[in-house]
């Protein structure tokens, strides 16, 4: 039987433990152990080849090279509706540790990696809901000391949507490396800046909501245009945005890849749009 002394530590080791506990289920992986993961090239001036994504040493993007510009897995079928990969949950939020995010010029998975490595935590996803959800960006400028090649993660948590109403949901992610310490890029329709998305900074989603609801209304059909700083440059993309089809009742993601004035052989602003919901 033991004694006082040794029941006590043992009190405490089984405390420590549900406190430990309750930490991890509160900031770390918890009882689901995936999340759903999907990767866009931004790299401006990037290998001419493709790159890859690599997690924990292990290749993500399994089904070939990402181009500039591209979304993999890549969207097939009828649905445009975005498909992600399924990878293991890692990472504490609480503590700051995460899973090792890797990218490099295909097909390699080892080496010079395009862009410095970064660890991101990666909540785990919870069937049919939103959350445990990500895009993951390579960006920036190769050569560049202002917008070097970075790895950026953002939450992919779609809103809940009303079938019910004529809206429809969109947010917009700013990936043109030539608009760092500007005043960012803003979404105009009809000629008027849509509230919520203007003046999105470099590396950074559209409003802290991620998504913003915009009525559609027939007498008035979207037509957007993109306006760049403080003087409101009207910007040319190379796909015209008033071609993009939004529907009511789902949630839409614009990432803004390239460069409004480009050089040296860069792209100019690239749309890329998912349907996230």
């Amino acid at each position: 039987m033991p004694d006082k002394k040794n029941a006590a530590i043992l009190g405490s080791l089984v405390l420590l433990s549900v406190a430990m506990a309750g930490c991890g289920n509160a900031g770390g992986v918890g009882p689901n152990t995936t999340s759903r993961e999907r990767f866009l090239n931004a790299l401006v001036l990037g290998p001419s080849q493709g790159v890859d994504l690599v997690q924990r040493g292990l290749m993500v993007t399994t089904g070939g090279a990402v181009s500039f510009g591209t979304v993999a897995p890549a969207i097939t079928g009828a649905s445009q509706l975005s498909t992600y990969y399924t990878v293991a949950a890692g990472g504490n939020s609480l503590t700051g540790s995460g899973v090792d995010t890797d990218c490099y010029p295909y097909p390699s998975t080892s080496g010079t990696p395009v862009a410095p490595q970064q660890s991101f935590f990666l909540a785990p996803n919870t069937p049919g809901k939103t959350d445990g959800t990500y895009t993951i960006a390579v960006g920036g400028l190769v050569g560049s000391t202002t917008a070097p090649p970075t790895i950026f993660r953002f939450i992919d948590s779609a809103p809940s949507i009303s079938q019910s109403l004529n809206v429809t949901y969109l947010r917009v992610i700013n990936l043109a490396p030539d608009t760092v310490s500007t005043t960012g890029l803003t979404l105009d329709s009809n000629g008027q800046a849509v509230a919520g998305l203007t003046n999105i900074a470099y590396g950074a989603a559209s409003t802290s909501s991620n998504y913003v609801a915009i009525p559609l209304t027939n007498s008035a059909p979207l037509s957007f245009t993109l306006t760049f700083g403080a003087a409101n440059q009207a910007v040319t993309t190379t796909t015209p945005l008033n071609s993009l089809n939004l529907q009511a009742g789902h949630a839409y993601t614009l990432f803004l890849t390239g460069e409004v004035n480009p050089t040296g052989g860069a792209t100019g602003i690239t749309p890329v749009i998912t349907e996230d919901e």
